[in-house]
Parts: structure tokens; sequence; C-alpha cells
């Protein structure tokens, strides 16, 4: 067997010379460049927008933390008889801090999807930035979405339960009251005549009759958080209503991706499998010393 060691590095050194004056490879370098330095910018986007998602899932949890707080001081104002105004005070502070909340974030999440147009202009549907972009924006709306939802469902629900209150606080005055009869009371007003329509003599039927007044006044409050929110819940709903269609296109991006990487592990495995039943591959290995050391 001849030695070609002196021919493999003599071919080397050709190749390295052509590659040293060849004016294509020059011109695929100054591409390379070009491509760092874009490259570079959509990262510092990328982490800019990264940044702001954490950030602003933070603040949901927050909000979803304060959700909670008003819920519990909600079960507390229907169930309790004492100290109402001081759970009053209580619920309107932690309901005025959602709202607050609830504004800033929203009006960040716009101004993410604002961005995320933006980008979308600049470097096309398909660049990475723009579907992390995508992908936040989705996910921080629902989010939110869901957290505003069960606000509201607070609201809602101690609304209902101081109608019952009062319902029943009313029967023990010998009154019967629907909850249209509530509602109207509450919209039209209205509250002098109905309580003079009330039998108060006695002391349970004195008591009976406050509390009817504190669980009115605390819907007057509720209406009136509810009205202050009214135009929050529009905006979020809009919002939410533009992601449905591109929240069901990352949902089959996702499906189409598991599908093919699924199919790119079964490829594999058959690779595998083959290459260790391939001959030539056995005779190969002959030649490697780990070979020689387990027959030496």
């Amino acid at each position: 067997m001849r030695d070609r060691l002196c021919h493999l590095q003599t071919i080397a050194e050709e190749e390295s010379s052509e590659e040293e004056w060849n004016p294509s490879s020059h011109e695929e370098d100054e591409d390379l460049d070009q491509e760092a330095v874009i490259f570079e910018e959509e990262s510092t986007t990328m982490n800019d927008i990264l940044k702001e998602s954490q950030s602003l899932r933070k603040e949901i949890t927050l909000l979803r933390l304060d959700v909670e707080r008003l819920q519990k001081e909600g079960s507390r104002f229907c169930q309790s008889v004492r100290r109402l105004s001081g759970i009053q005070r209580d619920t309107n502070t932690i309901s005025s801090a959602i709202r607050v909340r609830g504004e800033a974030i929203l009006g960040r999440i716009q101004k993410l999807g604002k961005l995320k147009e933006e980008l979308e202009e600049s470097h096309g549907k398909n660049a990475a930035v723009v579907r992390v972009a995508q992908a936040q924006y989705v996910t921080l709306s629902h989010s939110f979405h869901e957290v505003m939802t069960n606000y509201n469902a607070a609201e809602l629900e101690e609304r209902e339960k101081c109608r019952e209150r009062i319902q029943r606080q009313a029967e023990i005055l010998k009154k019967e009251v629907t909850v249209d009869q509530i509602d109207q009371i509450i919209q039209e007003g209205g509250w002098g005549a109905f309580s003079e329509e009330l039998q108060t003599d006695g002391r349970s039927s004195r008591w009976a009759l406050n509390q009817i007044k504190e669980r009115h006044k605390e819907l007057l409050k509720l209406e009136a958080r509810l009205k202050e929110v009214h135009e929050l819940f529009q905006d979020m709903a809009m919002l939410v209503e533009e992601q449905g269609a591109m929240l069901n296109n990352i949902e089959a991006n996702v499906v189409a991706t598991d599908d093919y990487l699924g199919k790119v592990n079964e490829q594999f495995k058959t690779a595998i499998k083959y290459r260790k039943k391939n001959p030539c591959f056995q005779m190969f290995c002959g030649c490697f010393p780990c070979w020689k050391q387990a027959t030496g």
C-alpha cells in the first residue's frame, strides 16, 4: 500500500489557496455579516418583547390575586350582619385597584399588538420575532380575558346575593319583593316609597329594615362599579374577538409541528436500524483500533 499522505497535503494546500483568492467567497462573507447584523437587531427586539411579556404576566398574576380578594370580601359582606361599612370600604378599594390595574394592562397589551403589526410589515409574517410577538400577544390577551371574566363573575355573584338577602329581610317585614322590583328600585329610585310600605313595628323589624338599607346601598355601589368598567370590558371583548383566528392558526401550526417531529423521529429510528444492519459498516468497523484491541 502506497503512502498517500503527501498527496493529500498537496490537495489541501491547493484548495486553501483557491479559497483565499476566490472573490465569490468574499461576497458570501459580506452577505453573512449583513445577515448577522439583521439577526442581532431581531434578537434585541425579541428580548424586549419577552421582557415586556414577563412583566405583563406578573401584573396579570397580581390582578388575579386582587380578584380573589374581592371574591372573599364579597362573600363576607353577603354573610355578615355586622361591620358592613368596613367590608364595603375594602370591597370598593379592591374594585378600584382592579379597574386601574386592568386598564393599564389592557393598554400595554394593545401596544404589544401594534408592535407585532409593525414587525410583520417590516420583517414579514414568517420572521421569528413576529411569531414570538404574535404568540405572546395572543397568550397574554386570553390570560387577561380570563381574569377579568372572573372579576365580572364575582361582582355579579355579589349582586345576586345582595338581592337574595333583601328578599329574605323583606319577608320578615311581611313584604314579598321580586328581583325585577329590586332592579327597578335601583335603576329608577323609589326607595323611600318602598320603605314606607314595610312594617317596621318591633325590634326585629327595624333590624331587618336596616339590613335591607345596607344591601340596597351596596347594590347601588355595585352597579356604579360595573358601569365604570363597562368600557374596559368592551375593549377586552374586541381584543379577544380579534385574536380568535390568530389563536386557531397558532394551534394549527403547533399540531403540524408535532406531526412533523413525530415523522422525523420515526425516520431516524428506521435509519439507525438499517445502519446497524449495513454489511459495509460492519466491515469498515474492523479498521478501528477498538476492534483491534478487542481481537488482540
